[in-house]
């Protein structure tokens, strides 16, 4: 099991002890972190631990500063915001000075024996927590790492980040062309693992809402686009849902709630703004690099049947992953443009109905959590648990329901359910929505 170095940690920390047959320890900073972008590792650790007999750690933040300034701090002060903001402010000169990012998490101590451990991080920098996780190389009969973002640039630059990666017996990064620049240079496994989505939750199927909210974004967009959009959206023209606070302002409070909030929202919208990272100016357009990956949104999009329009990303590994038609609809680059874009793609009911329906039915057929979890598997040297079967086999049901059904419903999606299930019980069908 895993325990707190100490019992005020223990209490802390709010974890329970694990069953002694648990094969798998699957570790995460995400506890730690607030950022929204980490809900992508809350998502996959989620998943991964519901679909295996797995011990999931995700430590809160230690609380190193708090507790020696707390008699000056006033009531309604978050003491968590706090401790945050002092973390980021030692980042910055431990950075400024040429030292890596210290650990933040609560200690916690692997005491005894799994078959494989996991480490879910989203950048290179989530790798300085594992000085807090005692005993997990020792007690571990295998070792792989997932991380959500690395940059071809930020191998040169984080050397010291990367030799903390020698422990583990393979690595997954997101971009293809990263996982073989890394392979080089660490001499070990490296490999490509795309991002996905929690389906279940994320897919429109079976009861269809209706999609009311004419175009969604979130985090990096086109500044052009987006301000010509905030015009339309000042003269009533258009149901545009976006962000109005910047990344480092959006800190969650709850990781579940905030993953419902954005499967809802996409669910409800006719078209989903996603663009390549390579394609866009940025605070990180430095480290990006004009090199070209496949975003976690586009997986985030297609789950919830979303048509999907913006710019294609350009990596081999899109058209494997997206191989269907108008799996991403190239914008028009002038944004003056856009309007008259959009309604034409509206008169264009059943290819429009046909893409969001082929887009959520992918989705589950390819791009849920549970089937990067399978091959992250494979690797450790295990066979998928029966838990994992079990969820593969609930998705491809309601994928083919989808299909199957799909006829039962009008080119804007919106049908009779009761039809729609009446469908799927007839003898034609083995099949059921589950």
């Amino acid at each position: 099991m895993c325990k707190p170095s100490s019992p005020r940690r223990q209490m802390q920390a709010d974890r329970e002890p694990p069953p002694m047959n648990r094969r798998v320890l699957i570790a995460s900073d995400y506890g730690a972190r607030d950022a929204a972008y980490s809900s992508l590792s809350y998502e996959f650790c989620k998943v991964a631990a519901e679909c295996d007999d797995a011990h999931l750690v995700a430590p809160k933040l230690r609380q190193s500063i708090v507790p020696f300034v707390d008699n000056v701090i006033a009531d309604h002060i978050d003491r968590e915001r706090v401790q945050r903001d002092v973390n980021r402010l030692l980042k910055g000169v431990r950075r400024r000075i040429g030292m890596r990012d210290g650990p933040t998490i609560e200690p916690f101590e692997v005491d005894r024996e799994y078959e494989l451990f996991v480490y879910i991080a989203y950048d290179i920098n989530s790798l300085v927590e594992l000085s807090r996780v005692k005993g997990w190389r020792e007690r571990c009969s295998k070792a792989v790492v997932a991380i959500h973002e690395l940059w071809s640039t930020e191998l040169a630059s984080n050397r010291t980040y990367l030799s903390l990666l020698d422990r583990f017996d393979h690595v997954f990064v997101l971009s293809e062309s990263v996982a073989e620049k890394l392979q080089s240079h660490l001499g070990k496994p490296c490999e490509a693992l795309p991002s996905a989505s929690d389906t279940l939750v994320a897919t429109p199927f079976p009861d269809l809402p209706e999609r009311v909210i004419d175009l969604y974004s979130f985090g990096s967009r086109r500044v052009d686009l987006h301000e010509h959009l905030i015009d339309l959206v000042a003269k009533r023209e258009i149901f545009y849902v976006y962000d109005s606070l910047s990344s480092t302002d959006s800190r969650m409070r709850n990781w579940r709630e905030h993953r419902f909030l954005l499967a809802d929202t996409m669910r409800r919208s006719r078209y989903f703004l996603a663009f390549d990272p390579a394609s866009l100016t940025s605070p990180r357009s430095s480290v990006i690099n004009g090199e070209s990956v496949l975003p976690g949104r586009l997986f985030e999009g297609v789950a919830g049947g979303a048509a999907i329009i913006g710019f294609a990303p350009r990596c081999r590994e899109f058209k494997r992953h997206f191989d269907w038609p108008d799996a991403v609809i190239d914008v028009p680059a002038d944004p003056r443009d856009f309007k008259a874009f959009l309604s034409s793609l509206d008169l264009q009911t059943d290819r429009m109905d046909r893409l969001r329906r082929t887009n959520a039915i992918q989705a589950l057929r390819r791009h849920d959590w549970a089937y990067r979890w399978e091959r992250i598997l494979r690797v450790g040297g295990l066979e998928p648990h029966p838990k994992l079967e079990a969820r593969k086999s609930r998705l491809r049901a309601l994928a083919d329901a989808a299909e199957f059904g799909a006829a039962a419903f009008d080119a804007d999606g919106r049908g009779d359910p009761r039809e729609y299930r009446r469908l799927k019980s007839s003898p034609q069908s083995s099949a059921q929505i589950m």
